[in-house]
């Protein structure tokens, strides 16, 4: 009874997002009217495959949280009234906001060392981040390990996150992206289960539940810590070990609600001050949908997100009522978080290429990507086959998996057009579903090229990828490997729509949504090579990826992606112009400040002088940008 009740809270929950969400206004989003002028406003009005980014303009006219007009100086300061909020950019650039289409800030704000001193006390939860190298950290570990067990009552929890260092260098098989490694072979994962143990963490704290995280996916807890895990979640089909998605929400956090709730707050607004106004992301975990569905109530979402289901699919899936009723869900909720889908099971990284007999490299496994076909996650006949075909075939739409190998690619292609033709569906039915792969590890190959546009598949891509992933996938499968990495170029010239993703918590780390555009632009990787440079965008284009093309995405490009009438004010200020720095640069640009729906969510101090309006959102108050 327990266990149905659980479930039919959920589900409840879901619906009441999905049909009540819009009801309620967003009552302390509602902005002034604002003109913003003397600036080189870049609409992307053009929404096509090419590098032309459309209309340029000086000034823009906001009003009830959309834009109303785009012209010249004296066209838009005409239009002010006497209480109209004038802004003068002194020349700078203005582009819409970024929308990234595989974006998880619910798991990343717990692992972003502002935000954790922000928010966390030592009489709330014990924390500790260690932010040296890996041998730094096992040799300090023991130490601070115990000074946090002596500062911790009987009980409470101490919570440790180890960050991979400012480039990411400490990224190692087992912590890197999906187990490939980072630079340097001899790193090891200090959260592998041997370095730190268990029985280690049980000695030295019998009293406490502990759990260990790095900044990406890798966590490790003693056996209080599932003990505690299991009073939230006792199904037996729920890993108590493999709570990297819920861990911190819904079993650290269970009596601190209210701390949650702004905790993801500010950790919305911190990606607000990257230039993210828009996002997609899986609803990892109940905790997640009630936080950002009571924000979104009270009118405190600072930014906006599709959001997609991904809770247990295995056990929801199975239901033909569930999936009628879930295909109903698309485009539901409000302005500010809204339904567009929902994943099964992620893709599994088996490839058709074949690694190079010269590779120096220790074994293709060392990249933890399979050769074989057997290891597929959707092969013919397997039990998710059998589930993505009747979710397909029910209507529903596929969107924000992870999928890193183009063998499952093609499975997972099989699978949406059989089902979707045996439900009577036609090409142009298909197409408007707008399926989507995220990640782009691997795939489309070109062969592939054709079934997506086909089946009209949307391509969300991480560069990161290319910057992390390249050298090793270079060094095992050579050029036409690394040309399969985030391959963008084959996408544009295909009329694909693809989209950006940073895919990564960036608090700790110098990295930035323009360090992630770079990567598309110059596809270099961390040893400073170039890689399968065919595949390199120019800087228009790789503009369309991170805005406009990313509406489609995100079933809202009537409404957002660009700077044109009548669509919503989301837009950023920049410290410089993104069209002619140096390509080097690109990576260095700051957002001075970022507007969504009309409201200020972001402004760096010193545009907040100039401007007459005080210091807005977490970057721009406790973070790096509170000192721009």
């Amino acid at each position: 009874m327990k266990k149905f009740l659980n479930h039919a809270r959920l589900i409840a929950t879901i619906w009441w997002l999905c049909f009540a969400g819009a009801v309620f206004a967003q009552a302390q989003q509602a902005p002034a009217e604002m003109i913003v002028y003397n600036g080189k406003i870049i609409t992307v009005d053009d929404h096509g495959f090419t590098s032309r980014l459309g209309t340029m303009a000086q000034a823009m006219h906001v009003k009830d949280g959309k834009i109303l007009h785009i012209g010249s100086n004296s066209q838009i300061q005409a239009m002010a009234g006497p209480n109209t909020k004038l802004i003068d950019l002194k020349g700078r650039t203005v582009i819409p906001g970024f929308i990234l289409t595989h974006e998880h800030p619910w798991d990343w704000n717990p692992v972003e060392p502002p935000l954790i001193k922000k928010a966390l006390t030592d009489d709330l939860v014990v924390t500790r981040v260690m932010e040296g190298s890996p041998e730094e950290n096992l040799k300090a570990f023991p130490g601070v390990l115990a000074e946090a067990v002596k500062k911790a009552k009987p009980g409470q929890w101490i919570y440790f996150v180890f960050t991979l260092g400012k480039d990411y260098e400490y990224a190692t098989r087992g912590n890197g992206p999906y187990g490939r490694w980072g630079w340097d072979p001899k790193l090891f994962n200090i959260l592998d289960g041997k370095h730190i143990t268990k029985a280690q963490l049980d000695a030295a704290a019998p009293n406490n539940p502990v759990l260990l995280r790095d900044v990406f996916i890798a966590l490790l807890q003693n056996q209080k810590a599932t003990e505690e895990a299991r009073k939230v979640f006792p199904e037996p089909d729920i890993d108590p070990t493999g709570g990297m998605r819920w861990m911190f929400g819904d079993v650290i956090m269970k009596d601190h609600y209210p701390q949650l709730v702004e905790m993801m707050r500010l950790g919305l607004e911190w990606w607000a001050g990257y230039g993210m106004t828009s996002f997609s992301s899986n609803a990892y975990a109940p905790s997640n949908v009630r936080v950002y569905t009571d924000l979104n109530r009270k009118g405190l979402m600072p930014v906006r997100e599709m959001w997609t289901w991904n809770w247990r699919t295995k056990y929801f899936y199975s239901d033909p009522y569930y999936l009628a009723a879930i295909n109903n869900f698309d485009g539901l909720g409000s302005d500010y978080l809204w339904f567009g889908g929902g994943r099964i099971i992620e893709g599994a990284s088996c490839t058709t290429a074949e690694p190079l007999a010269s590779s120096k490299l220790a074994k293709v496994e060392d990249l933890q990507i399979e050769t074989t076909a057997t290891q597929c996650a959707y092969n013919p006949g397997s039990d998710y086959a059998k589930i993505l075909y009747d979710y397909i075939k029910a209507g529903n739409r596929y969107v924000n998996h992870h999928t890193v190998g183009d063998r499952d690619i093609d499975n997972i292609m099989a699978i949406i057009e059989k089902a979707s033709k045996d439900a009577g569906m036609t090409d142009e039915d298909i197409r408007n579903k707008r399926h989507a792969f995220d990640h782009g590890v691997m795939y489309p190959r070109p062969d592939q090229v054709a079934a997506f546009k086909k089946l009209g598949i949307y391509a969300s891509g991480d560069p990161f990828e290319v910057f992390q992933g390249s050298p090793s996938i270079f060094e095992i499968y050579g050029e036409r490997g690394a040309e399969w990495v985030v391959p963008k170029k084959r996408e544009v010239d295909a009329g694909i729509y693809n989209t950006l993703e940073t895919d990564r918590a960036l608090g700790s780390t110098n990295f930035n949504i323009f360090s992630i555009v770079g990567m598309m632009i110059n596809r270099k990787g961390w040893d400073g090579k170039v890689y399968a440079p065919d595949q390199k965008l120019d800087r228009g284009t790789a503009l369309k990826v991170g805005t406009i093309w990313g509406a489609y995405y995100l079933i809202r490009e009537n409404l957002l992606g660009s700077l044109e009438p009548g669509k919503w004010a989301d837009f950023l200020v920049l410290d410089r112009d993104y069209l002619t720095v140096p390509e080097d640069d690109i990576a260095k640009t700051r957002v001075l400040m970022t507007v969504v729906g009309g409201k200020v969510v972001h402004l760096v101090p010193s545009l907040s002088r100039e401007i007459g309006m005080p210091p807005t959102g977490a970057q721009a108050t406790f973070g790096p940008a509170s000192q721009w």
